[in-house]
């Protein structure tokens, strides 16, 4: 390719990227800085029209990830902590990974952090509400070239960003399913269902799949809900107690998030057993099940969901070259299958 050619070539990708023919020279030649989002603009070009030349890697020092999470002492929380933290020790010769936590009772601090990173980011990762100020935030960055991970909960019409996550949707009809099989042929059987918020969409969704088939297979059973109890232990215990008192034959409990200290309180006190499913595989659930106060877990696979989050921002930068292979698993957990069940 003579100097002509090239120099057309190079005309074409600063065409196709949007950006200037001197920013094109810097990223091919690897002369001066050039923000990360023009620079994978560019390769994505070059490589779109199979420019005849050595490419330098799309990825210039270190990766720069940032991971948004609520302030949350759930399980779930803790283990994606835990999670995310040995991907960082792993991959400590390629990215750093700065947490930042918000505060539901501030829920402005969610669109600030998104909006306003301390340094200049390669990767978002964000467990985030539904609002329409967090949606556009969100869709400010995609629009600077950041790629954005949904972490546990999706947002409906933002396609843009990857999700990684369970099936909420799935989850909450799995759950309905197997409490229809419990209740069936209890007469005046009633169902109690308890969330976590409803700016959620995994709770939305999850409410939405369990409601959709007890009014499938058990319609002659009421569905007491659902009641936003933010994974509150005192709440949690305060309103299933009232609604167990005041409502007979309430024998089934589905809690869609976390709060499981104010649901064991609540049933303790009955005489008549209620069928308890929850989510989420913990220690502290696994003792409820021993007891046999909670009758199954399903378990959304937070370390599963931590090791394909950081995939898909790896692959984003084209430090991968195959796109993620982990897919976070639905996992469905009883007594029988805890270690030391077996007689």
């Amino acid at each position: 390719m003579d100097k002509t050619d090239r120099r057309q070539g190079m005309a074409d990708v600063a065409q196709m990227a949007g950006v200037s023919l001197s920013t094109v020279d810097r990223v091919l030649n690897e002369r001066g800085s050039v923000s990360d989002a023009k620079r994978r603009k560019v390769l994505k070009a070059a490589q779109a029209l199979g420019l005849k030349r050595l490419l330098p890697s799309p990825v210039h020092g270190l990766l720069r990830f940032d991971l948004v999470m609520v302030d949350s002492a759930t399980d779930h929380f803790r283990r994606l902590t835990a999670a995310f933290a040995q991907q960082a020790e792993m991959h400590r010769s390629r990215l750093i990974l700065q947490r930042h936590i918000w505060q539901e009772r501030d829920p402005q601090q969610l669109p600030e952090l998104i909006s306003n990173p301390v340094v200049p980011r390669q990767g978002l990762i964000v467990v985030a509400q539904d609002t329409p100020e967090v949606r556009e935030a969100l869709r400010k960055q995609i629009a600077a070239g950041v790629p954005v991970v949904l972490l546990t909960s999706s947002l409906p019409g933002l396609s843009e960003a990857n999700y990684v996550g369970i099936d909420n949707h799935a989850a909450g009809r799995t759950a309905g399913r197997l409490m229809s099989q419990w209740v069936q042929n209890e007469k005046g059987a009633r169902v109690l269902l308890v969330t976590n918020s409803l700016l959620y969409h995994a709770h939305q969704q999850r409410v939405k799949g369990f409601l959709e088939v007890m009014a499938e297979r058990v319609p002659e059973v009421e569905v007491i809900g659902p009641l936003e109890c933010f994974d509150d232990d005192d709440l949690n215990a305060a309103e299933i107690s009232d609604y167990l008192e005041q409502r007979a034959g309430v024998r089934g409990l589905y809690t869609t998030g976390s709060g499981s200290s104010g649901v064991h309180r609540a049933l303790v006190e009955q005489t008549e057993r209620v069928v308890w499913i929850s989510h989420e595989a913990t220690a502290q659930h696994a003792q409820m099940l021993r007891e046999g106060r909670l009758t199954l877990v399903l378990d959304q696979d937070p370390e599963g969901q931590a090791e394909a989050a950081i995939q898909h921002l790896r692959y984003a930068n084209g430090d991968l070259d195959a796109p993620p292979q982990v897919r976070p698993q639905l996992r469905i957990v009883i007594d029988e299958m805890l270690e030391g069940s077996a007689p």
